[in-house]
């Protein structure tokens, strides 16, 4: 169940990485959130199908939360929309939250 509830969110914040440039306007900060939207996006889809089991989920954590991370690192210097930030950030904490669940089940 939390492989699932993560597999979801990862999706969805992989297709609003790949598409917040258009959004928020063609830069270099935008542009570099399409490769990890798509890694999102790839990972989500397999944990969302039931593929790949532990490997993938174990792979899908430690995305998320390099993912959630660096953002939270460098959330200051991205000239992206300040909530979108912190919106990323919050999903890919929650997103480790589910997986260490799915993990320790």
């Amino acid at each position: 169940m939390f492989a699932g509830i993560a597999g979801g969110l990862l999706v969805f914040t992989g297709i609003w990485h790949a598409t917040e440039w258009m959004m928020d306007g063609r830069r270099p900060d935008t542009w570099r959130l399409v490769p990890v939207g798509l890694v999102y996006l790839l990972l989500g889809c397999l944990l969302v199908l039931g593929t790949g089991g532990m490997i993938t989920q174990i792979i899908a954590l430690l995305a998320a939360g390099m993912g959630g991370t660096i953002a939270f690192l460098n959330r200051d210097r991205f000239s992206i929309r300040k909530w979108v930030t912190w919106a990323f950030i919050l999903v890919d904490v929650v997103i480790v939250l589910a997986l260490v669940a799915a993990l320790l089940s």
